[in-house]
């Protein structure tokens, strides 16, 4: 079966046949122009073979309905996919799984590259030659905006969200109805997040101006999260200053050789932890779920968090930081990438044979079987985690986290607030005992009503992955 660059026969049915015209004319030529025909090869055309043909099988057949069916419109690399040095990327979630906030649904046709990123700050190239000749800088790095020297200091918009988003200026609504205008509400991820925001009360970021009461998840973040939100305080500038110079640094020594891994991560991290684990996604369906739960729920977390702390993106007070796409049309704090990257490794780890291959191994014990990590663990100081895990798939959520501070979309506070929030949340959907095979302690949440709550949608995927992947024998 050949992919249609135009999309005139349903995108070469039958297999694509619930994507015809005219569901599918959103995306038609020449809109649909830079994901079409040759583009996709890096996946492994036909049919995305290289990820479980046919058709994505094992991520919820039939059609992608999984993520979102009609019209793709939150399955990433669906629309607007452009390339990188080779390397398809966008447009995505930017966390890796499915975000339901797509413009299918009564946005119009608003063409995007990766999540929430207008297609015109798509990928652009940029030399990266830090020589300095003609008596300027090769990037004005040194010109910042200090966004506490106004009066009120410079803070996220709500006309700054990206036009599908803007839904999340406005009161939360426990029935996400905007959030799931193009999702399928049977998939068992979407189901997940929908019993998570049935727990609203318990997690919602304070937002005085819609009346919404500080949860105990967010209390217990701000109290977490007090050494990465110094850009609030008083001596904020300092704080933020200095987190642009590191961000500098990374410009000048990482981006161009992480440039490749960190494009296709930005809309595509689940094949990361696929290929990580070594495993078909036509063999693991149910790990493969147990992933999109995780982007589900995060997704849902982090937006609402961001709406609250409303942080402009390093590279509107340095411009100069130039990223070669974006940034994402959404605040920084915390790091939408680094929560559901950890929350996805976390949730995964949650599985006890998962746990014994890729989790946590004590450094008094190499080449024994993995733990699930400890949740104390998890808060580590920020300076020193992403040294001192131990575990494959929390080191690869780090690596993730990493390369947008690399690409200069994120502050290294924002990526461990990101971290954080995603062990919150890990924690108060039942931590470690989350399995119900687990043999370790539960990680329960004591700065929650009965210790947490549990998401039976949740625990029922869980389940079945753990049927995926038998314990390792011991003794």
């Amino acid at each position: 079966m050949s992919w249609n660059p135009n999309h005139a026969s349903g995108a070469a049915s039958p297999n694509y046949g619930a994507y015809t015209a005219p569901n599918y004319a959103v995306f038609s030529s020449p809109n649909y122009a830079a994901g079409s025909g040759h583009n996709y090869a890096a996946l492994g055309a036909p049919n995305y073979a290289a990820l479980g043909a046919p058709n994505y099988a094992a991520l919820g057949s039939p059609n992608y309905a999984v993520f979102s069916a009609p019209n793709y419109a939150a399955q990433p690399g669906a629309s607007g996919a452009m390339l990188l040095n080779g390397a398809l990327i966008g447009p995505g979630t930017g966390a890796g799984g499915a975000s339901g906030t797509g413009f299918a649904g009564g946005y119009g046709p608003v063409a995007r590259f990766e999540y929430a990123t207008p297609a015109g700050l798509g990928p652009l190239p940029w030399i990266l030659d830090f020589a300095n000749g003609d008596g300027w800088p090769p990037f004005p790095l040194d010109l910042r905006l200090n966004p506490n020297a106004f009066n009120p200091p410079l803070h996220w918009q709500d006309q700054d969200w990206d036009r599908a988003l803007r839904f999340w200026t406005l009161p939360f609504d426990p029935q996400l109805t905007e959030w799931l205008q193009d999702l399928n509400l049977a998939a068992p991820g979407v189901m997940a997040a929908r019993q998570f925001a049935a727990h609203h009360a318990q997690w919602l970021a304070r937002d005085a101006k819609n009346k919404i009461k500080q949860s105990a998840l967010h209390i217990e973040f701000e109290k977490r999260t007090a050494q990465d939100r110094l850009w609030q305080g008083p001596e904020g500038w300092t704080a933020i200053n200095n987190e642009l110079e590191e961000l500098a640094d990374l410009m000048r020594d990482d981006r161009m050789r992480y440039l490749e891994e960190a494009a296709v991560q930005s809309g595509h991290a689940t094949p990361y932890f696929v290929h990580l684990m070594g495993f078909d996604p036509a063999d693991k369906p149910w790990t493969m779920e147990l992933m999109n739960c995780a982007s589900a729920v995060g997704n849902l977390v982090k937006m609402q968090y961001k709406a609250h702390y409303k942080r402009l993106r390093p590279s509107a007070l340095c411009p100069g930081l130039v990223p070669p796409w974006g940034p994402p049309r959404h605040p920084a704090f915390p790091s939408g990438h680094a929560t559901v990257a950890h929350l996805t490794a976390l949730f995964l780890l949650s599985v006890p044979g998962i746990a014994q291959r890729f989790g946590v191994v004590a450094t008094d014990k190499p080449g024994q079987a993995g733990t699930v990590p400890c949740i104390d663990d998890h808060f580590a100081n920020s300076l020193s985690y992403g040294h001192d895990q131990h575990s494959t798939l929390l080191w690869l959520a780090w690596r993730i986290s990493k390369g947008r501070e690399r690409l200069g979309l994120h502050y290294p506070s924002d990526s461990a607030a990101g971290r954080i929030l995603a062990a919150l949340v890990w924690q108060a959907c039942g931590g470690a005992s989350l399995s119900p095979s687990s043999k370790h302690k539960p990680a329960t949440a004591p700065w929650l009503p009965n210790g947490g709550f549990r998401l039976s949608a949740l625990d029922s995927v869980l389940a079945h992955a753990c049927a995926e992947w038998p314990e390792l024998p011991t003794g």
